[in-house]
């Protein structure tokens, strides 16, 4: 393994690991710590960015896919 990739690996474990410790304001706090009546909310954030997250992705994906396949249909098309 390259000296690189063991950095990049040692990073992301150490990024995941310390997830627990990140902050928050005060009011995304407090939604998730008391479930009362704003028990709710922090759920509804937690599901928000979830989406705002997946559906770049999603498009991505979905953009890529629809390419490759138009390639394989007509792979004469891309040359002049």
């Amino acid at each position: 393994m390259s000296t690189i990739s063991r950095i990049i690996l040692a990073t992301v474990v150490t990024l995941v690991v310390h997830v627990d410790n990140c902050f928050a304001c005060p009011a995304c706090k407090d939604s998730f710590t008391s479930a009362g009546s704003n028990g709710s909310t922090g759920d509804a954030y937690s599901w928000s960015i979830l989406f705002m997250l997946g559906v770049p992705l999603t498009i991505v994906v979905v953009a890529s896919i629809f390419i490759a396949r138009r390639v394989r249909q007509h792979p004469n098309s891309l040359t002049s």
